[in-house]
């Protein structure tokens, strides 16, 4: 293996170390173990070698408090001397994206999510065998930019974008570099007297860390549609050294001259007469609306009894507040074995909202036929069945605040971290093993049902976290849920609505998201209302506020 530092304690593995702190590492933590990880993997890159498979369970650490950093894992055996540079670039690269795949599962606690499918729906879609990562900032809030940065300066399938070598890696991280005054002098003159590195107990050499700066960087633009990061010129940017202080403006007019240059892009202070006949017409114009203020309270006094002091004003209305939502008993068919369904008559509605977001427009007649419908969302007792049944992988662990093992532990909770695909499959199986047609619900058919949906679990009243089934209260057709617990997969591709009206329509014939609708526990970028829309790419598995109900043609 190589090892830059001899274990002189007992030692784990990253992975091992991750799972005993039960969730993401504090962000100080996360850049003083990656920096340590980056530095071996760089040393060892110097010397034109690679690693095997750089990954947690391959990184060993100290058990000392905190952790010391040993060793990466095993280097690539070569039976021949090193290929040509471009063979060496692309192994490096791989260990840089084996060092991003590090640092978000330090960052956010859970493992990249798995690009798979149960079947060929979009054969037309090249999945990569390295995908781009999504932004881990979407899986836990407080990770910081310069993760998020790091994160996707390492797995972007973008060759301009991606960085090149470790070093691109720890700049991304804002390594504080040494002024042009202090490179240039470093280069200039020898450091005969330098100290020695530190040294171990035992005589061995250390390397000292890294200093970090964690200071604050603006959000950069992201991509709505993929959550990676665009603007990869400004990261590239240096920042300017420090401006020498500006001297004391000696008038008011140079005081707000001064104050516009330092809000402006260019840092230049506006000069001439043009600046001070603006600086008395903004003058003018405040005082004419204080005079305006002035007016309005005499009128209002002169109304009144002649005296400010007897004038009556009404108090605004105090917010709006939402009642706390408490749990109902749940039916006792939650638990069956297989999805309760409900009937569901068809007809005429108006399907989209003049109130919503743009895509809810246009408002248009829609028209949907008889259909039965989940009275519940599926749970994790019932997609553990299909999962027993068919040896599937269980969905990994939410990793909520206060709920361990919640896939097997709370069997008549909705199922979460399931994808589009695994939620179709669960409804092949299901159609199998019944002889019935399941299927996921169209947009229509789950619009047209929610209508009077009461609000349920959202994130004003769940608590930070999903609940039992059925303990919210039910629309009028008795379906519970709609409003809130978790985000439901629908059967169509996204997509614009059509302005004419429709029969039963099943969305777009082809797309690269699938919708869901329904708001969950979690908070949302969306108003919740039975006619928001949301979307996400029919392979991803990793989003813990997303499950799924099924549907069915009426017998």
């Amino acid at each position: 293996m190589s090892t830059l530092l001899e274990p002189t304690t007992m030692t784990t593995d990253l992975a091992q170390f991750l799972k005993t702190q039960g969730g993401p590492l504090p962000t100080p933590e996360v850049l003083r173990l990656f920096s340590a990880i980056a530095n071996i993997v760089g040393e060892t890159h110097a010397r034109f070698d690679v690693y095997e498979d750089l990954t947690i369970e391959h990184i060993i650490l100290s058990n000392d408090d905190p952790p010391r950093v040993f060793d990466c894992g095993e280097l690539k055996s070569r039976a021949t001397p090193p290929g040509t540079p471009a063979d060496i670039a692309e192994e490096v690269l791989e260990d840089v994206y084996g060092l991003g795949v590090i640092l978000f599962q330090m960052a956010t606690g859970q493992a990249p999510p798995q690009r798979k499918t149960t079947f060929n729906f979009r054969a037309e879609t090249d999945i990569l065998d390295k995908p781009p990562l999504p932004d881990p900032r979407t899986v836990h809030p407080n990770v910081t930019d310069q993760i998020a940065i790091t994160v996707a300066r390492a797995t972007t399938s973008d060759p301009l974008k991606r960085a090149k070598n470790v070093r691109e890696l720890l700049d991304a991280l804002e390594f504080e570099p040494l002024s042009p005054l202090e490179r240039a002098k470093t280069k200039s003159e020898p450091t005969p007297d330098a100290a020695p590195n530190p040294t171990a107990p035992d005589g061995t050499p250390t390397r000292p860390e890294a200093k970090v700066s964690i200071a604050k960087r603006a959000l950069p633009v992201v991509s709505n549609e993929t959550g990676f990061i665009t603007n990869e010129r400004e990261l590239k940017a240096q920042l300017p050294s420090a401006p020498a202080a500006a001297p004391e403006p000696a008038t008011l007019v140079e005081g707000l001259a001064q104050m516009v240059g330092n809000f402006s892009d260019t840092g230049e202070m506006p000069t001439g007469v043009g600046f001070k006949y603006f600086l008395a017409g903004v003058l003018g114009l405040i005082l004419l609306l204080v005079g305006l203020a002035v007016y309005r309270v005499g009128v209002e006094v002169a109304a009144g009894s002649g005296s400010p002091s007897t004038t009556r004003t009404t108090p605004p209305p105090a917010p709006e507040s939402r009642p706390k939502l408490e749990p109902t008993p749940a039916p006792a068919d939650i638990s069956a074995e297989l999805p309760p369904l409900v009937a569901i008559t068809g007809g005429t509605f108006k399907m989209g909202s003049l109130q919503g977001q743009p895509d809810e427009l246009p408002v248009h007649d829609v028209t949907v036929g008889n259909f039965e419908i989940g009275k519940y969302e599926v749970t994790n007792a019932q997609y553990k069945a299909f999962c027993d049944a068919t040896k599937r992988t269980y969905p990994e662990e939410p990793n909520f605040p206060n709920i361990r093992d919640y896939f097997t532990k709370y069997p008549n909770y909705p199922v979460v971290r399931v994808s589009w695909d695994d939620a179709n499959a669960y409804c092949v199986w299901l159609s199998e093993r019944t002889g019935n047609l399941y299927r996921l619900p169209t947009e229509a058919e789950w619009e047209y049902v929610a209508r009077d949906a009461p609000a349920g679990w959202d994130s004003y009243t769940s608590g930070g976290a999903p609940h039992e089934v059925g303990t919210s209260p039910p629309n009028q057709a008795g379906v519970y849920d709609l409003m809130g617990n978790v985000w439901e997969w629908c059967a169509d591709w996204y997509g614009p609505y059509a302005d004419q009206p429709q029969t039963n329509p099943k969305g777009q014939p082809r797309g690269t998201h699938k919708v869901l609708r329904g708001c969950s526990w979690y908070f949302s970028t969306v108003q919740c209302s039975p006619s928001s829309r949301f979307r996400f790419e029919p392979t991803l598995n990793y989003w813990f506020n997303g499950g799924f109900r099924v549907a069915r043609a009426k017998n």
